[in-house]
């Protein structure tokens, strides 16, 4: 039995070989699935005996996925939960620190223009032309996020709404049931721009499945190649997250998002004349302060 390539998080690829297994190491992977943190902190022994199979059968299942044995798959398991645990102790750290408010904010804002300068050093010519064309090209377009990413969803469906024919957010605000819905829609010719970064969302990653699967083509916004959303993407563009004490900042996944938007707004036909016909019909609604009462420098 060749065991499945190993690409994208060790969660994942459980997934994916799950239906491919014998019964007894189906059994396995069903309990891990189901108790991911148990599993990387029992025994051989105490998995065998809770998901009732034999310890050989729990080596073959992690052999099966490419590991010599239990001991390497439990290891690289509990390292897939340091990103998830990783903000209680920066956390912890920052609580025990004897310094002001201020001197804390201040040390944000230096992280994120940190994480700016690390999502242009990201970028890459040849995946930011491959990203306008697929948006250009695309019949709808669907910004899909979970979690603090459903807010950059927003923002992206509003950045691109000028630039494309139709585009639709697939977020949770309102439950899983209705982004399931607005996905069950998509089709080929439809773009996904899926968004995430640390704590990444299971979620995610399935909803960005099931488009592959309906046909659609995806590009994927997040923060580093090993991202578990970029073997799903045609097209990658990566943004800067670290944060201090927060599991991830959302400020360079913004950016390149604005950055995105500015790109297009002069790759399309006659984008000048466009822009200057919406700031013509959205003058009467703006509070101009005249120019002699303007404060000088």
């Amino acid at each position: 039995m060749e065991p499945p390539i190993q690409t994208g998080s060790l969660l994942i690829r459980m997934q994916n070989c799950q239906q491919q297994l014998p019964a007894a190491l189906a059994k396995v992977g069903e309990w891990a699935l189901a108790y991911p943190f148990r599993t990387a902190t029992l025994k051989i022994g105490e998995l065998a005996a809770a998901a009732e199979v034999s310890v050989a059968s729990v080596n073959r299942y992690a052999r099966f996925l490419g590991y010599d044995g239990f001991p390497e798959f439990r290891e690289d398991l509990l390292r897939a939960f340091e990103s998830t645990f990783a903000p209680v102790e920066k956390l912890r750290v920052a609580v025990q620190r004897d310094t002001s408010n201020a001197e804390i904010m201040r040390e944000s804002l230096a992280s994120d223009a940190g994480n700016i300068a690390r999502t242009m050093d990201l970028l890459q010519p040849e995946q930011c032309e491959a990203a306008i064309r697929l948006i250009r090209e695309a019949g709808r377009v669907v910004a899909l996020g979970l979690g603090d990413s459903a807010y950059l969803a927003l923002f992206l469906a509003d950045v691109l709404e000028p630039y494309v024919d139709t585009v639709r957010e697939a977020i949770e605000f309102a439950g899983t049931e209705r982004t399931i819905r607005r996905l069950m829609t998509v089709r080929p010719g439809d773009l996904v721009i899926a968004i995430t970064s640390p704590r990444y969302s299971r979620r995610t990653i399935e909803h960005l499945q099931l488009c592959r699967e309906r046909g659609a083509k995806a590009i994927a916004l997040t923060d580093a190649p090993d991202s578990p959303i970029v073997p799903l993407a045609d097209v990658t563009l990566l943004a800067g997250a670290d944060h201090g004490v927060r599991h991830s900042s959302p400020t360079g996944l913004m950016a390149l998002i604005v950055a995105l938007g500015t790109a297009l707004s002069r790759s399309g036909p006659d984008s000048v004349g466009q822009a200057a016909d919406v700031a013509e019909r959205i003058l009467p609604y703006l509070h101009v302060v005249p120019k002699s009462n303007r404060p000088t420098e």
